[in-house]
């Protein structure tokens, strides 16, 4: 355990949220550019190049990301309360209202 009770080789909360914001904006950005002008293209392979991409650029490795992801969705509060900050971002840089209720329907269908 880390000093702060998090397990070794868990990602820390803010870099986690940082992840998954940077996987968040690549999904939208593969679904609406790519994808859309290529729909021929392999999924699993772009999204797997995408993904390894966002961890490079983070410097964390796919281990610890899934890691990370099933500790921080084994403890809802914590992980609801990222989808928040991600949402909020999200909804910032779109300038549109925030739906409070679509993190936790998120955080409810991943599971």
């Amino acid at each position: 355990m880390t000093a702060c009770g998090r397990p070794k080789g868990i990602l820390p909360q803010d870099k986690m949220e940082a992840v998954l914001w940077d996987v968040a904006k690549g999904s939208d950005f593969v679904n609406s550019n790519i994808y859309y002008k290529y729909p021929q293209l392999n999924r699993a392979a772009v999204n797997q190049e995408v993904l390894n991409k966002i961890f490079s650029l983070h410097k964390v490795t796919k281990k610890e990301f899934f890691n990370s992801l099933d500790y921080y969705q084994q403890r809802p509060d914590v992980y609801i309360a990222m989808l928040d900050s991600i949402k909020s971002r999200q909804t910032k840089e779109q300038g549109l209202r925030p739906n409070t209720s679509d993190s936790a329907r998120a955080a409810q269908a991943i599971k």
